[in-house]
């Protein structure tokens, strides 16, 4: 016996250093492979694979255990009808795949961190800027504002060629919360045409008209529309009853002092609106004259903006003086109103009695080492202010310093106040 197990290993020996070193013996494989395959899949997943197939013809999730719909949605493709798949997933991981598949750069917190929501929101703006109605049936676009009603909250337009109304626009999407809107061209290159750009007047009174009966609008965006001080009478005479708009912006467009009449008569007890821009318009002394007027009464605006205007010295302080009775406003921006020593002594004045505000931006202005003077010593007895840019001025960068200094003092000891506060609440 011993003799044949000896043979026996050489013979296995001889064998083994026959075969090339690349070869191995794979003969026991082949039969575990066959028995896998041979094993039939779980009826569930023959299930989930049926449905998936056939959910292009027969639409349905109906009946389906919750725990399986993710794997029946998770194979199926992202071209499908949206009037199909709207109503039936809301499944983010397919609506992520259908975003990803579009889109390259996407920002769901643009969107409420919601990815069914910012696919509807960015499918329907790519719709609107590039609807042209001599091209595309009517129908088509009522259908697309059908499909996307129950979905889109925030709508914003980089160009808007069709000029449609905006009336209609409001009545077909009952959700709309956030509209930013620029009445441009993208891509344009050397085709451009001055009337291409900008708000018509068709334009402003079909959305003054939608203003007066919107009833979910809260934040309203039109910079860069080259809105005038009509324009902004047009618009505001929509406003006059709306109790739901919190945030107006219209910057970078061309409104004076007129406009800026018509929106302050806005600001009155009933006002509602916390954040205003008319950041780079042609707002002269009388503009801020008009907004002091409207500061002394408002207590609602929390924000205001009037960065790269033309105020000059005596608007800002009329502005400022209006300041002294407000006690709401916690954020102002004055930058680059060649502001000077006038205007600096009434936001002395400003800064040593007023509680609420909270950020004061100075910067680009006219101020000089008298203006510093008195800026620092209404900072001493200041305990709110937490942020002032004084960047680009003239002052002592001893002063600049000393002022800093007392807002982070400002900032830590509000945090301290903030935990003392909630240490006794719990």
């Amino acid at each position: 016996d011993g003799a044949a197990e000896q043979t026996r290993r050489w013979e296995e020996t001889a064998l083994l250093a026959a075969m090339p070193a690349t070869e191995f013996d794979v003969s026991g494989l082949y039969e575990e492979h066959a028995l896998r395959a041979a094993v039939v899949k779980p009826l569930a997943d023959m299930c989930v694979s049926v449905i998936a197939s056939n959910f292009k013809h027969r639409p349905t999730l109906r009946g389906i255990p919750t725990r399986y719909i993710h794997r029946v949605t998770e194979l199926l493709p992202t071209t499908l009808a949206l009037e199909v798949t709207a109503p039936l997933i809301d499944d983010e991981a397919y609506w992520k795949r259908c975003a990803l598949s579009r889109w390259d750069n996407c920002q769901i917190t643009d969107h409420g961190s919601s990815w069914k929501r910012l696919f509807f929101e960015r499918n329907l703006a790519d719709f609107l800027e590039d609807f042209d109605p001599v091209k595309t049936d009517t129908e088509v676009l009522m259908q697309t504002l059908a499909i996307s009603k129950d979905y889109c909250f925030s709508l914003r337009l980089k160009q808007f060629l069709s000029h449609l109304d905006m009336e209609m626009i409001f009545q077909n999407l009952p959700t709309l919360c956030n509209l930013d809107m620029t009445y441009g061209v993208k891509q344009i290159g050397m085709e451009y045409e001055r009337s291409l750009f900008g708000m018509k007047l068709n334009d402003i009174s079909s959305l003054s008209r939608a203003l007066k009966v919107t009833e979910t609008l809260s934040i309203l965006s039109l910079p860069c529309n080259l809105l005038d001080d009509s324009s902004v009478r047009i618009l505001a005479s929509g406003m006059q009853e709306n109790y739901t708009l919190t945030s107006l912006d219209l910057s970078h467009n061309k409104i004076a002092d007129r406009g800026v009449k018509a929106l302050a008569k806005l600001l009155d007890d009933r006002s509602v609106l916390i954040s205003l821009n008319l950041a780079d318009n042609h707002v002269h002394a009388d503009g801020g004259k008009y907004m002091g007027r409207a500061l002394k009464l408002n207590s609602s605006l929390r924000s205001l903006n009037l960065r790269l205007n033309r105020l000059g010295d005596e608007g800002c302080r009329m502005l400022l003086d209006g300041m002294l009775e407000n006690s709401s406003l916690a954020q102002l921006n004055l930058s680059s109103n060649a502001l000077e020593s006038r205007a600096a002594q009434t936001a002395a004045g400003i800064i040593s009695s007023n509680k609420s505000l909270r950020s004061l931006d100075l910067s680009c202005n006219l101020l000089n080492e008298e203006a510093g003077r008195l800026l620092q010593e209404a900072m001493e007895s200041n305990n709110s202010l937490s942020f002032i840019d004084l960047r680009l001025n003239q002052l002592p960068a001893d002063a600049v310093a000393a002022i800093e200094a007392r807002c982070k003092k400002n900032v830590a000891s509000g945090k301290q106040i903030g935990g003392a506060k909630e240490i006794a609440a719990a």
